[in-house]
């Protein structure tokens, strides 16, 4: 499901203004269970790679009092020369750069859930189960 068909569906509110002017945006997000039994729940999300050779990441917002959902911003830089620890797919259909990451939420959470904020807008995981 793209974030038009997300935001139709009440699941992802709308754009809203950005925290980081380096923020990126995303065409997926979703729960995935750990690679190994017992490794608990990863964010994956995926999306265009803002520019050539960017490096997209997840941060996590912390401190104060634990909000009802943490906030995961989704932010880009650009990539040292030397920086080969990011892995960049091509999408078959016209070369474009692509990024997938992932977080283990382990300890992460607010009280109900994380909530993503990308430069397009935000999603938001219930993670009690209610």
């Amino acid at each position: 499901m793209n974030n038009d068909d997300q935001m139709k569906t009440g699941n992802m509110a709308a754009p809203a203004r950005p925290r980081r002017a380096n923020a990126a945006d995303f065409d997926t997000a979703e729960l995935r269970a750990g690679p190994t039994l017992g490794q608990g729940i990863y964010l994956v999300v995926a999306g265009p790679t803002p520019r050539p050779g960017a490096n997209v990441k997840l941060l996590p917002i912390l401190g104060g009092p634990q909000p009802e959902y943490r906030q995961i911003e989704l932010a880009w830089e650009a990539r040292a020369a030397n920086d080969h620890d990011v892995s960049i797919d091509r999408d078959g259909s016209c070369g474009a750069e692509r990024y997938e990451k992932s977080m283990p939420l382990s300890g992460l959470s607010g009280t109900k859930g994380i909530e993503l904020v990308g430069a397009n807008g935000t999603k938001k995981f219930n993670l009690t189960g209610h």
